[in-house]
Formats: C-alpha cells, structure tokens, sequence
C-alpha cells in the first residue's frame, strides 16, 4: 500500500513524500529509538553553552533560555519513549513524523536566533566555542534525523547559514574555516544519510513486498484448498504429489477402495497411483508442450476426468505441473445415455432412423454395394393406437420389435425402427429369392396374434416393400423411395404381403403424383369437377325418395377418371377437405332446385370426420343454398367411425342437433357393426352391394340381407338395398323386408340439370 504526502503541501516544514505505509510505519521506529538521543544532545549541549555565557550574559538568555529548552526536550523525549511500546495507526505515524519534523526544524532555528543573542556577549575564546557548539550540534543532529530527511537537510541549511552570518560578524580565518568546515561535513553527512536511507527503504520496502507476497500465497493456498474443484501438483522430476487440497482428499476417501493409498497418505505420493500405464502420463507431465492436457481414466467402476496445466514462473519458465480432477461416472453415465438416445429408439432400444442412415450409406459405399432393403408397416396399427390408447400401442411395438429381432438375427443383418409404425430391415445381399423368404418371415411373425397381458389379445399384420441394390438404387434416398413404392404397392395389394420393387411401380407413383397435381389444379378452378346424382327409391310408393351426390371428375386429355382413382389420392394428400367441401356445396344447390323436394345424400370421408370442421362446411353449404337441413343426408361409413368413435360421433350428434339425417353407409362390411348402432341411432342403413349381388347365388349373403332388413325394422330404421341391378335381386330385397333400393336398375348415376349439355358434348368429344 502507498500512501502519497505531496511535497510542499506544508510549505518550507513539509516532511511528506510518497512512500508505502510499510516505509512510514519503519521510518516511525527508527525515529522513535533516534530521536531521545537527539534531544539529549540538545540539552546537554545547550548547557554547556549556557554554562561558557553564564558570567558574561544576562540571566534570562544563560539560564531560562535553555532551562525552557530543556522543558521541550524532556517532553518530546517521553513522547518518543512512549512511541516505541505502542502500535500507531498509519494516520498517527503521518502526523507524528510531519510533526517531528517541523519541531525539530524550529528547534534549531530557535537555537540559531538564541546564538546570535548570545554572540555579542562573548569575547573571543566564547565566541570559538559558540561556533564549536554550532557545528558539533547540527552534525549531532543531522544524524539523529536520518529518517526524516527533509527537516534533516533543511536543519542543515539553517546552521550553516548561521554559521556563516557569525563569520561575517566575527571576520577571522579561523571562524571562516570552521564554517567551511561544517558545510563540508553537512554535505558529506547528508550524502550519506540520502545512502543510507535508499537501503534502508529497499531494505522494508522489499521486506513489505515479500510479506505482502507471502500472504497473498497463504491466502491463494487457502482459496484453492477450500475450492470445490479437487487440485493436485506433482513434482516434476520425482512425479511425487506435493500438494493436495481438500477436496482431492474428500474424492479419494470415496474411491480408496479402488487405490493403492489412503487419503491422508496422498502427498508424497507418486502420481502412478492413478494410472495402470503411467509411462504414457509421464511423458505428458515431462514435457510443458504437452500441457494443456485432457485425459479420463477408469478405475473399476468409476471414471476420472483429469485436467492437467502448467505452471509457470513470472518470467514464463515452467515450474511444476498442476492437475485438477473430478469424479464424472454419472455424468458419463449420462452421455452415454444421451448418445444412445440419439442413435437408438428410447421405446424399442433399436437403431434409430439416424443410425440406420449412417448404415445405409456407409453401405452403399462399400466396395460390391450390395445391399437389400425391406421397408416394413405396420397394417391396423393406427386403429389399435388411436382406440385403445397410445400405452397399449407403446406395449404392441416392444412385441412387435421383439418378434423383427427374432426373424431377422442373421449375420450383417440390421433392424431399424424409422418411427411410428415403420421398420427398415437392412440385408447383407441383393438376392431377390432371399429376401422375399426375409418378407414373408416377417409378415408370418407379425401377422400372429400379440398377447398384451391375460385378457387383452390384438391382431395387426405388416406390409413389406422390398428394394436392391445396386439393380434398383445405389444411392439412399433413390433405394428408400423404392422401396416405399413396393411397400405401397403391398398395401394395395391387399395388405399382409410383401412386393418387390419394379419400374412398373415407379411409374405408376409417377402417374399418381402427376394425378394430385391434376386433381390440385381441378380443385382450386372447379374446373372439370361434376357432381352425379343416384336416385333412392321407395318400393312401395315408386318415388324417389333421396339422391346420392357422387363426385366425377373429367380431365381434358384423359376423360373421365374414375373415382376409385382420385378420391384415394385426395384422402392421402390432403385434398379431401376441399374435395368434400365442392360436393356439399354442389350438391345443396342441386337439391334446392329439385321439384320433387327429395332428400340429397353426401358421403364423408373417414379423414374429414371427427377433426371438428365438418359442421361449419355443413352449416355454410345449407346457408348459402337455402337448403333445409332436413333433405341432407349425410353418409357414414363403418371404417370412417373407427378411426376416432369418440368425436365422430360428436360430428354426428352435432349435425343432428341442426336436423341433418344421418344414414350408415355399407352395412356389413366394418370391424364392430352393432356397436355403432348402439351407440348412435342412425336415420337410414345401407346394405352393401357385393350382399345383394352375391344374395341369389350365395345363402349366407341372402341371410345377412335378411339379417339387417328385420334389423331395421326392430330399431325403426330405413333400410336401402345398394347395387339392385337385376329384377330377380329387386324381387329378392323386397321379399327380404328392404323398404328402399338404390341400382342401375333404377337409374344410373347423372349429372344435374345445368351440367347435363356440358358432361353430353364431353362424352361426344371423348
């Protein structure tokens, strides 16, 4: 610490200088030993001179001038005596030294004017000892105040300036001489004290720092011993631990059973203790331009994250190395978990979609790249996970993961979870004959029933695309898309089955990509979009009694496409919202012309029910037509139910709340008929066609037409036969109890009344 007295700010008795607190606190001891022996000399000298005047001066300057001088003497000299048994505050060794030295610079300024008092009463031997008293006095002095060199120098000026003023008084040689004399010596005098004081100020400043360091070190060591980071340094020739802190010890305590040491045994140490090949540490810790360095190091079941630094001296030397270390086991533990989660599936604990990418290409890149992918789905999984919850679909993947690793646990064979309800099987071979037998393996495995606890039993299936490299594909993205069209084509197949792929494939995906595209642009201009209407007629009155809307759609270079061809496409890319919407609206205006006041029947995709949109698309078309909501049916089909009962049938309840009719839409074909019809009282049921065509060949299809025509009679339920083409299957239906039949026996579907000439010169052009 410095502390700064600016020079002069005292004027001609300013002793300040800059100088650090340790420099004051010293110059203050030196001062209090020094200066009683300054104040002796004062007074015995001033007697002595008092006693050579005594006969030729008047008492009151050879007596009470120095007993009063005495006074003073004695006073400063018990405060000093007091000073060096006390411990002063910085701000008390300021004031006593600055205050030292202004007293003792007037001290000898009042000795210079009781000299010249005295003078003119002395003859030539007093006089001679005046100016011995003089020079012997200052040179007494200037000693005394070594450390307060200011007021030692300026009390130096005085007494030679006193000096010199008697000589000129007196006017002899020797006077002359002895002044020179005391100059000489005070500047000698002063030369050597200014020596002296510089040592002495290196001496406590260098003593200052070295304490001050010292503590800083203490106070260092202290921090690092208590930081929560575990620190060691080694010894760099011996390789013996020299110091550990705290925490190092706690952490070795907690793995001593894993060392060949106790903790309070570490120090002295080697560093060995640590390591089963130390060779390789030592030559890390050897060299310092191997340093930063990172290491972990598993003992048993722990593991040690090291990290070792150099230590370095001011001037940039290496001195020692220094190591702080910490138990990571659980934080390695985690990483691990986390790298495992990124490169496998947390559910079925198979590759991941990640992982199997990086499989692929590594794969593919291979010399002899040959590689077979199946691309597996799931088939019902959807309707499982949707109807009885997402934990017994979590439940039903583990199986189905367990029963793929059973038939796919050949050699190179890799099995891949992509997500969902998707699998990927990787095949160290490109045989077309092998891996339609992997297929078929796995369809046979995944098509048993899954027994999920003792009274729950689910069955779903699996379609598998298959796709080679390098005959189909040798690039990832070409290869998974193949084998995505194979495993499409499987699902239209029928599902449970396996394809491979073919270009044939490719260029039907073509077709269909070209299709939505078409049917995009159809939409969004209504242009070559129709709506045919199929009349309903009742039997007993020959009326119509409804007409089904039926979407067509005519395309200006391929004709008429069937609907079996685009309604799928719009359910699969979205486009069925809009394509429904087109059919309601068309079919409300429609109905608000007819004369006979016939009800209109609308079917509803399984994708546009349950999401909470239908209702607004219904209210907008019966408001913008002004069509009673009572002559639109609206028709369901059992699958479209499946898929999310529970807010289906809020749509259903909802468009009844505003008078829409309700009818069920191919009766006889769904996965839980009478529970629907339990859950919801329809208006109106439809007997799927394939019955009433296959009724006069096939009993069992003339009794389930029986079954649902007295079903409906039990419930109060109109029931239309579908697909009556033939007088023999009309006069079978109504032998059987139906009410309602819809055919080309009745009519075929047609287009309305202001679409009529444009769909005729269509069919003329086509």
């Amino acid at each position: 610490m410095n502390i700064s007295w600016p020079f002069g700010r005292e004027g001609w008795f300013s002793t300040a200088e800059i100088e650090s607190a340790e420099l004051a606190v010293a110059r203050y001891r030196r001062c209090a030993q020094h200066l009683p022996t300054m104040y002796v000399v004062l007074m015995v000298n001033a007697w002595l001179l008092a006693a050579v005047f005594a006969r030729q001066a008047p008492d009151w300057l050879s007596i009470f001038c120095p007993a009063v001088a005495s006074v003073f003497c004695a006073f400063r000299m018990r405060s000093w005596f007091q000073a060096r048994r006390s411990e002063p505050t910085l701000e008390h060794v300021q004031a006593a030294l600055t205050r030292t030295g202004r007293l003792s610079v007037g001290l000898v300024l009042v000795q210079a004017v009781w000299a010249f008092a005295l003078y003119p009463y002395g003859d030539e031997a007093t006089r001679s000892f005046l100016f011995f008293y003089i020079a012997t006095t200052t040179l007494s002095v200037i000693y005394c105040l070594a450390h307060l060199r200011v007021a030692a120098i300026r009390l130096a000026i005085i007494a030679n300036v006193t000096l010199l003023i008697l000589c000129l008084l007196s006017g002899t040689s020797i006077h002359l001489a002895a002044a020179v004399s005391l100059l000489v010596d005070s500047v000698g005098g002063i030369g050597v004290l200014t020596s002296t004081y510089r040592d002495f100020s290196k001496t406590v400043n260098a003593r200052a720092e070295e304490l001050r360091r010292a503590k800083e070190q203490e106070l260092l060591l202290r921090m690092i011993d208590n930081m929560p980071v575990a620190v060691m340094t080694v010894e760099p020739q011996t390789y013996i631990i020299n110091y550990a802190n705290q925490m190092s010890k706690a952490l070795i305590r907690s793995i001593e059973h894993l060392l060949p040491i106790r903790a309070d045994d570490l120090i002295g140490t080697s560093i060995d203790v640590f390591h089963r090949s130390p060779a390789h540490q030592r030559g890390i810790l050897a060299d310092p331009s191997n340093l930063p360095h990172n290491a972990r190091i598993r003992l048993g079941n722990e593991v040690l994250d090291l990290k070792i630094s150099a230590i370095t001296a001011r001037d940039g030397h290496y001195m020692a190395p220094m190591l702080t270390w910490a138990l990571v086991t659980k934080e390695v533990e985690a990483e691990n978990r986390i790298r495992h989660l990124a490169h496998y599936d947390a559910l079925t604990d198979l590759p991941n979609r990640v992982t199997f990418r990086r499989e692929l290409e590594e794969r593919l890149a291979s010399p002899g790249n040959r590689v077979g992918l199946l691309y597996v789905d799931l088939d019902g999984f959807k309707l499982i996970n949707d109807t009885r919850g997402h934990q017994t679909g979590d439940a039903l993947l583990q199986q189905v993961a367990a029963r793929l690793k059973m038939v796919c646990n050949g050699p190179a064979v890799t099995l891949t979870r992509l997500g969902g309800d998707e699998f990927a099987v990787l095949l160290p071979h490109d045989s077309c004959q092998q891996a339609k037998v992997q297929a078929d393996l796995i369809v046979a495995a995944l098509g048993a029933p899954f027994d999920l606890d003792y009274d729950r039993t689910l069955q779903i299936g699996a379609s598998v695309g298959i796709a080679l490299a390098p005959e189909h594909g040798g690039e990832p993205d070409i290869l998974l898309s193949r084998a995505d069209m194979a495993l499409y084509a499987a699902k239209e197949a029928g599902r449970g089955t396996s394809r491979l792929f073919s270009p044939d494939l490719e260029t039907r995906m073509q077709e269909r990509v070209r299709l939505e595209e078409r049917l995009r642009s159809a939409l969004a201009r209504e242009d070559g979009l129709f709506v045919f209407y199929q009349p309903i007629v009742d039997l007993q009155s020959g009326q119509v009694t409804s007409r089904e809307a039926l979407a067509r759609w005519h395309h200006a270079e391929q004709g008429w496409i069937s609907p079996g061809r685009f309604v799928p496409v719009a359910e699969q890319c979205g486009l069925i919202d809009q394509l429904g919407a087109f059919v309601l609206n068309r079919a409300c205006q429609s109905a608000a012309q007819w004369a006979d006041e016939a009800h209109v029947a609308v079917n509803v995709s399984a994708t546009q029910l349950g999401k909470g949109t239908l209702i607004d698309v219904v209210s907008a078309a019966l408001s913008s037509s002004g069509l009673p909501a009572e002559r639109l049916e609206i028709e369901v089909t059992e699958t479209a139910l499946l898929a999310d009962e529970h807010r289906g049938i809020q749509d259903l309840l909802a468009l009844r709340e505003m008078g829409v009719r309700v009818s069920l839409d191919d009766f006889g074909t769904g996965y839980s008929s009478l529970a629907h019809l339990r859950t919801f009282s329809f208006d109106k049921i439809k007997i799927d066609g394939s019955f009433v065509r296959d009724a006069l060949e096939r009993p069992e299809c003339a009794a389930v037409v029986r079954a649902i025509a007295d079903l409906g009679k039990r419930l109060g339920v109109r029931i239309v036969a579908e697909g009556v083409e033939t007088e023999d299957q009309l006069a079978l239906v109504r032998a059987e109890g139906c009410r309602e039949v819809q055919g080309y026996l009745y009519g075929r579907p047609a287009p309305a009344d202001t679409d009529a000439p444009l769909v005729a010169r269509l069919n003329r052009r086509r």
